[in-house]
């Protein structure tokens, strides 16, 4: 049972000490976690949020030590905000993590289209101001790193396990296959990488960028990873023109979109290896279906075996990204949430209040 919204605020006391809650809204919760928007004594707007599974509860902890990678001379660097953690408290079997809001509305994939002029562009230039960020923030704080070729050596494991499913169609095999040996794909240095990065993850405002959260994954990576979300996008032009205006910062990659395209397909394949492991026959029908549309439209491609970056357009991840943003998470670490348990239960109290969800810290 959720709690209420107030009941959980007040817990923030516990974990910033001096904190008045005097307002406060549901701001996102669902199975994996109680999320509230609070409004201070003070006029601040905070968000406090108790983790209902194992996973969750790593998440919040996770970015409490990543987000202190973020000093005021990294922030200064980003044209966009990063929430800052104030207190986290033990909360019984889980805890109770207060940090700064972001302003804005949360972006939804469709945004992504010709009728928000610039937004697109917004989009690129935000994720190449994070992977031009120096790797040496990663590295002082001991965060993950991986090598050009432990990172393919990565991809090439779920390969080799989804292949050994044998519910695979060729076509798509083939495909990987060639991506995967062709030596060109991999001539790129890692770069600070945000490492979970999904639609829901920014904020906008109008057309603009205005800040991005869920940083439980930062580290040192490939670039493509953080730009494989907007494959999943209808509008062709909008996603050419992220990528465009990426370039326009970080200067040219000319593997960079096939590799993106690489790490959203196998997106896929990591969705059907869970079920597998799982023994959810559920989500492997799912992943099956998937993977049979997918291999229709390569079948469909006159480069059937390779990831050509002029074609990648027709080739539409709608529905991985549709999975992706309903999730919330990465499907890699969708086995680990279905195994959570709740671990959090609080008493209902009646409260009158009233606070905008746009409201900003």
């Amino acid at each position: 049972m959720a709690a209420n919204p107030f009941t959980l605020a007040a817990l923030a006391t516990s974990a910033v000490p001096g904190i008045e809650v005097v307002g406060a809204v549901d701001d996102g919760s669902g199975d994996d976690l109680e999320a509230v928007a609070a409004r201070t004594s003070d006029g601040r707007v905070v968000r406090v949020v108790v983790p209902r599974t194992p996973d969750a509860l790593k998440r919040l902890r996770d970015q409490a030590v990543t987000l202190h990678v973020f000093t005021h001379a990294v922030r200064d660097r980003l044209p966009f905000e990063v929430p800052e953690t104030l207190g986290t408290a033990p909360l019984q079997r889980t805890a109770v993590v207060v940090s700064t809001r972001l302003g804005g509305t949360t972006l939804r994939l469709a945004d992504v289209s010709p009728a928000h002029v610039g937004l697109a562009a917004s989009i690129g230039e935000a994720i190449a101001a994070l992977h031009d960020l120096p790797t040496s923030i990663v590295l002082d704080a001991g965060l993950p790193h991986r090598s050009t070729a432990e990172i393919r050596e990565s991809l090439t494991a779920v390969f080799d396990r989804v292949a050994a499913t044998g519910r695979v169609p060729a076509p798509l095999l083939a495909r990987w296959e060639v991506a995967l040996e062709d030596a060109a794909l991999w001539q790129f240095q890692p770069r600070v990488v945000h490492g979970d990065l999904q639609s829901p993850a920014f904020r906008r405002e109008h057309s603009t960028i205005t800040g991005i959260d869920g940083w439980h994954a930062l580290g040192l990576g490939d670039p493509a990873v953080d730009l494989a979300w907007l494959l999943g996008n209808e509008h062709g032009s909008s996603v050419d023109e992220a990528f465009v205006a990426y370039a326009g910062v970080r200067g040219a990659d000319r593997q960079l979109r096939r590799r993106a395209m690489l790490h959203a397909e196998l997106d896929v394949a990591r969705w059907l290896l869970h079920g597998v492991d799982a023994g959810d026959a559920a989500v492997v029908t799912d992943a099956e279906g998937m993977l049979a549309r997918l291999a229709d439209r390569v079948a469909d491609d006159d480069s059937t075996t390779a990831l050509q970056p002029e074609r990648l357009h027709t080739m539409d991840l709608a529905d991985v990204q549709h999975m992706l943003d309903e999730r919330g998470t990465s499907v890699a670490r969708e086995e680990s949430q279905r195994r959570g348990q709740s671990a959090f239960d609080d008493e209902t109290v009646e409260i009158d209040a009233d606070l905008p969800s746009s409201t900003r810290t």
